[in-house]
Parts: C-alpha cells; sequence; structure tokens
C-alpha cells in the first residue's frame, strides 16, 4: 500500500499508515530491549565473542557507509569541474 501522486488517501489508509509507521517503530525498540534485557543472562565467554561480532558489524556497516560516502563526493567534484570549466570558457 502506497500513494499515488495526485490522489487522496482515505481516512482508512491514513489510520493504516500510521498503524504500519508505529508498528516498525515498536518492533525496533522491542528487539533493542529483548537484546540488552538478555546480555545479562550470557556468560563472559558467550559476551565476549558477541562484542566482537557486533564490532565487526560495525566496522563492516562503517565501510559501506564510507564507500558510498567517497563515491558522493568523487560525483561533486566531477561535477564541480564542469561547471569551472563551463564558466572559464564563458569567461574567454
Amino acid at each position: 500500500m502506497g500513494r499515488i501522486k495526485g490522489s487522496k488517501m482515505s481516512e482508512e489508509a491514513k489510520a493504516a499508515m500510521r498503524a504500519k509507521r508505529q508498528a516498525n517503530k515498536l518492533g525496533k525498540e522491542t528487539a533493542f530491549n529483548l537484546v540488552a534485557g538478555n546480555l545479562k543472562h550470557l556468560s563472559f565467554e558467550e559476551l565476549d565473542s558477541s562484542i566482537a561480532l557486533a564490532l565487526r558489524y560495525k566496522k563492516e556497516k562503517m565501510g559501506e557507509e564510507e564507500l558510498r560516502l567517497i563515491k558522493v563526493k568523487e560525483e561533486i567534484e566531477l561535477k564541480l569541474q564542469k561547471l569551472k570549466e563551463l564558466d572559464n570558457k564563458q569567461n574567454l
């Protein structure tokens, strides 16, 4: 269910979308609380390996984000270079 440009949503559709957003939000909060609450039941070795897995996952996510940002930076630099070339041509 999604919005179509130019159409008006019924009250039922609006309520359904609000409910879906709320469920997604609560699901994330519940998952975090479940994990945080169960950490105290782990042994030291299990907790240590869990921390290592979390750090590895964090590094992977940061690496992906860094690559994405590098690509965006290169695209911006190319656009800037083209604009400077156009400016130089117009000023000559």
